[in-house]
């Protein structure tokens, strides 16, 4: 398999779930069918340069950002791990702040 395939494949997927958008929606956006998406990501059929790019607008990413490594999913997961630590990291610190708040109000 090409890497630049699977790249693409991959971040496409990625993109698509991150946008909360189903094959149906995608292909809509872009003019093809269902199936024609679902060749695209089955990796049965290769999308011409001009549908990259109306892939790209449709999930509101540069075109580039298709062909990028940070799509793959060893690279999600530690992309989600990263967001999901730094969301708890603030979290804790406004929850921390709140309390000290609390405490000094006490005082």
């Amino acid at each position: 398999m090409n890497a630049i395939r699977e790249t693409f494949v991959n971040n496409l997927k990625y993109y698509r779930k991150q946008k909360g958008m189903s094959q149906e929606k995608l292909s809509y956006a872009v003019g093809k069918s269902i199936a024609y998406i679902n060749q695209i990501e089955n990796k049965d059929t290769w999308p011409q340069p001009e549908m990259v790019d109306k892939i790209a607008v449709a999930l509101e990413i540069p075109s580039s950002a298709l062909f990028e490594e940070k799509g793959s999913p060893e690279n999600q997961k530690a992309s989600f791990a990263s967001e999901f630590g730094k969301s708890l990291e603030t979290e804790l610190l406004a929850r921390i702040e709140k309390d000290i708040k609390d405490v000094c109000k006490l005082l």
